[in-house]
């Protein structure tokens, strides 16, 4: 099991907050919340690369020699705690971490690919069974979950704002979300129902959560 350190707090971001540079001399753990991981080249503008969800490691590119500049940044609200990176603990998370991105990469293909409709279901179901996988399983179907800005939300898509926001109109009239407000929204109870049933969404749980 990885280790929190004691002398470093948990650290809590808002939508929209970043990790500094110098935060990143640990590995961090998400504990509930979503990140966006952007590869920042010094110069050039930055690109998004995947997302963070809960139980994902974030930060462990400077432990591996890498170069690449990466922005860490919350789209929905997010607490991080820092992870013991001291001896075999730093190969169980090289290793956790290299299935983890896999899955989150092939994930971001998924999400830029096919009709907007569809990306944004895919997206939030994502986010949906983040939920559950922080034990907002119960009652599912009447519980709101945490979704990101519009503008985010259609960055991380790759789509039009215009376009989402049509999307999310003609999805409320049907079969899939019962309401979206602003950074919320609530699946119909079939959907919810039906959200373990999901392949290829589903998040990896922190060691001992």
């Amino acid at each position: 099991m990885n280790k929190q350190l004691p002398d470093t707090p948990t650290r809590h971001l808002a939508a929209r907050e970043a990790l500094v540079p110098d935060e990143l001399r640990l590995p961090w753990r998400v504990v509930s919340g979503v990140l966006r991981v952007d590869s920042a080249p010094k110069g050039e503008p930055a690109r998004f690369v995947r997302l963070a969800l809960p139980g994902d490691v974030v930060g462990v590119e400077r432990w591996v020699g890498s170069n690449d500049s990466l922005r860490l940044r919350a789209v929905i609200a997010a607490r991080l705690t820092p992870v013991d990176a001291s001896g075999d603990a730093m190969m169980q998370i090289l290793m956790e971490t290299v299935v983890v991105a896999h899955q989150r990469c092939r994930e971001v293909v998924s999400l830029r690919s096919g009709p907007a409709a569809r990306r944004i279901q895919a997206l939030l179901l994502m986010f949906a069974q983040s939920g559950v996988a922080e034990g907002v399983d119960e009652g599912l179907a009447t519980q709101n979950f945490a979704v990101p800005h519009l503008s985010d939300l259609s960055a991380i898509l790759d789509i039009a704002p215009e376009t989402a926001s049509r999307a999310f109109t003609s999805m409320r009239s049907g079969d899939f979300l019962a309401e979206r407000r602003p950074q919320k929204a609530r699946l119909r109870g079939s959907v919810a129902l039906g959200l373990e049933m999901a392949t290829g969404l589903s998040t990896v749980l922190a060691p001992g959560t």
